[in-house]
């Protein structure tokens, strides 16, 4: 695609960032009450051949149910647009799907694409997306910080020349287990695709990763 062959050779980046964030958790490593809000601005193009600002907004609540089960409710999602005739480069555009996303979905696997004129369909990002995750977190051995988590995920990403559409977002559903060791947040989840579209396998994967979740 066009979006690629202008990276050809080598690209100067020169950006700022800045952000705001709020944070009322009990506690940053499963936390049972509270909630986590940021908003995010990023400034490419004091120098360089890339230009662009990019907005992305985050938000997640903690909700004590019952005893000791906990609901979990997160969005996020941003835009980005590029500076005049300065590059927006593919990396610096939206993709979802894996670990920290939807997960079911191969990583970064749902984006827009284009096919170039040999026929091959490339991701090449989207300039919108939207995410939502909602989660139940009960824990299995509280002592140890071994938790369950049952999820539904949901989100899509968009091309410059589309509409975000709330009534055909990608979906998907699965289980896992996360252990808050003394290394670190262990993450063990299976995630199980909903309506899978033409070229995509069905069913779901499992993930493992190190690291806290949203």
């Amino acid at each position: 695609p066009e979006s690629v062959k202008l990276l050809e050779g080598s690209n100067v980046t020169s950006a700022i960032t800045t952000a705001l964030r709020y944070d009322s958790r009990d506690r940053e490593f499963n936390p049972t009450e509270g909630s986590n809000h940021s908003l995010s601005l990023q400034y490419a193009g004091l120098g360089g051949d890339v230009g662009f600002y990019k907005i992305t907004a985050e938000s997640g609540v903690y909700y004590p149910l019952y005893r000791k089960l906990v609901a979990f409710g997160h969005l996020k999602g941003g835009f980005v647009r590029k500076t005049s005739s300065a590059i927006l480069p593919d990396y610096e555009r939206f993709y979802l799907g894996g670990m920290n996303s939807l997960r079911g979905f191969d990583w970064r696997d749902i984006s827009p694409t284009k096919v170039n004129a040999l026929g091959i369909e490339t991701k090449i990002g989207g300039d919108k997306f939207v995410q939502f995750n909602f989660e139940l977190l009960l824990p299995l051995i509280e002592k140890s910080g071994v938790i369950m988590v049952a999820f539904y995920d949901t989100g899509d990403v968009y091309d410059n020349h589309q509409r975000i559409d709330f009534g055909s977002l990608r979906e998907s559903v699965g289980f896992g287990f996360r252990w808050y060791s003394p290394m670190g947040p262990i993450r063990l989840e299976y995630g199980y695709v909903l309506s899978a579209e033409e070229g995509e396998e069905s069913g779901g994967n499992w993930e493992f990763t190190m690291g806290n979740a949203f």
